[in-house]
C-alpha cells in the first residue's frame, strides 16, 4: 500500500496506476468506492485519492456514495462532440450494400466467404463531406440500417446497444468509392477510426469511419500499447 510520508506525485499516480488495473480487470461494475472507501483501502489522504480519481475520466462521482463507471466515449463520439461544441451545422445520408471481404471477415472472426452487409453514412459538414462511415457485419446478424444513424448521433451509448472491444485512429489510403463520397482524388490519404464493436445480442461489427484531414485543424495523439 502507499503511504503518505511518500512524495504526493508518487502518491496519487501509485493510487491511480492500481484503480486503472483494477478497472481493466472488471471491478466496479456495480458501483466506484467513495472517498472515504479508498481513503481506508490504500492507507493515503482525501487529496490523494481526489488527484487519483480526478484523472479517471469513466467516473461518475456521486457525494458520500461512491460513482458510477462510465463507458469512456468512444474516438468517433469525441470527434463528433467537438463538432457541436463548435456549432458546426452537420446532415447526413445513409446507403446500404453488399460485398465480400476476406479481411474484414477475419476481422469479424467469421468465414473468408461470409457475405457481409455494409451499411455506409456520409457526413456533411457546413456544407462539405467530412466523415464517411461504415458499418461492416455479417449479412446474416441483420444489423439494423439505423446503427450508423445511432453512431453518429449518440444514441447507441446512451441506450447501451453497443459496446467497444478495441479501437485506433491510423492514416488511411480508403477505396475509390469513399474518395468520391469524401469528394477527394482518388489515393488520397485520410484518417480512419477503426472500432471492433459488439452489438447487445453478441453480433460483431466492424466500424470504418474515414475522416478528412484538410476541413478542420486536428490534433491527433499517438501512443505505445
Amino acid at each position: 500500500m502507499p503511504k503518505d510520508s511518500r512524495q504526493g506525485s508518487t502518491l496519487w499516480s501509485t493510487v491511480l496506476a492500481d484503480l486503472r488495473t483494477r478497472l481493466d480487470a472488471g471491478e466496479f461494475t456495480e458501483r466506484f468506492p467513495s472517498d472515504r472507501e479508498l481513503v481506508a483501502h490504500y492507507g493515503v489522504s482525501r487529496h490523494t485519492v481526489r488527484e487519483a480519481v480526478r484523472r479517471l475520466d469513466m467516473i461518475e462521482r456521486r457525494p458520500r456514495v461512491g460513482g458510477l463507471v462510465r463507458t469512456p466515449p468512444t474516438v468517433l463520439r469525441r470527434l463528433l462532440d467537438t463538432l457541436t461544441a463548435l456549432g458546426v451545422q452537420t446532415s447526413r445520408t445513409t446507403t446500404t450494400g453488399e460485398h465480400h471481404s476476406v479481411e474484414i471477415a477475419g476481422r469479424l472472426d467469421r468465414a473468408p466467404r461470409t457475405l457481409l452487409t455494409v451499411h455506409t453514412a456520409v457526413l456533411r459538414a457546413d456544407g462539405g463531406p467530412l466523415i464517411c462511415l461504415q458499418i461492416c457485419s455479417a449479412a446474416s446478424d441483420s444489423v439494423p440500417s439505423e446503427l450508423a444513424d445511432m453512431l453518429l448521433d449518440g444514441s447507441d451509448r446512451e441506450s447501451g446497444q453497443v459496446s467497444v472491444v478495441y479501437e485506433g485512429t491510423v492514416p488511411a489510403a480508403p477505396d475509390p468509392e469513399v474518395c468520391e463520397a469524401l469528394g477527394i482524388p482518388t489515393g488520397s490519404v485520410t484518417f480512419c477510426i477503426e472500432a471492433r464493436l459488439d452489438l447487445a445480442d453478441g453480433a460483431p461489427i466492424l466500424q470504418r469511419a474515414y475522416v478528412r484531414p484538410d476541413r478542420y485543424p486536428c490534433i491527433l495523439q499517438f501512443s505505445a500499447p
